[in-house]
């Protein structure tokens, strides 16, 4: 994926994301209960599906549940979502994000892109940011260290994207098009 391109493709899913309604509110981080994978994985991946695998892949991970304005955002026409908060007591970690990257390629998730980790001064992992595709959709899933951790985990229907984004004032360099 061109430098371009991938920054398109976070443009739209941060549109997409944040148009619909992605806020703070209270929530609890207790563990989901564990699903497994679909038995045959095969067919057009649906909204539903895509919540699913992404769902299943951290409750399977043992990452916190979904952030409650998250999982009632998952509404979006063509978005799948999830977002786990470590807490005081249960810090979300680099391995607990890696675990659900392992569940999400186990569900058919092939990675296709990833940004440079950024680390701190003293070489911590503070941000981790990968790509990943199944049959036309896109997964963005990221790691943020900051007090307890975060995973924020958010699939789109390409089709879907690219048709916001042919609204987008953007040319196919990522500029504005002036």
């Amino acid at each position: 994926m061109r430098k371009g391109t991938a920054v398109r493709a976070a443009v739209v899913m941060a549109v997409l994301l944040g148009a619909a309604g992605c806020g703070t509110g209270d929530g609890g981080s207790s563990a989901a209960p564990s699903a497994t994978p679909r038995a045959e994985d095969t067919g057009p991946v649906t909204k539903a599906s895509a919540q699913a695998d992404i769902e299943a892949a951290a409750a399977d991970a043992g990452a916190p549940a979904n952030y409650p304005s998250v999982a009632q955002m998952a509404a979006t026409h063509c978005a799948a979502s999830y977002r786990g908060y470590g807490t005081e007591s249960e810090k979300v970690g680099l391995e607990r994000y890696e675990a659900v990257i392992g569940e999400l390629r186990e569900r058919g998730w092939q990675p296709s892109f990833e940004v440079p980790e950024r680390k701190d001064e003293n070489g911590t992992v503070q941000v981790v940011h990968k790509y990943f595709t199944k049959r036309g959709w896109t997964l963005s899933a990221e790691y943020q260290a900051f007090e307890t951790g975060l995973i924020n985990v958010k699939a789109a229907d390409k089709a879907c994207t690219d048709e916001i984004s042919s609204r987008l004032p953007f040319s196919e360099d990522g500029t504005d098009g002036q």
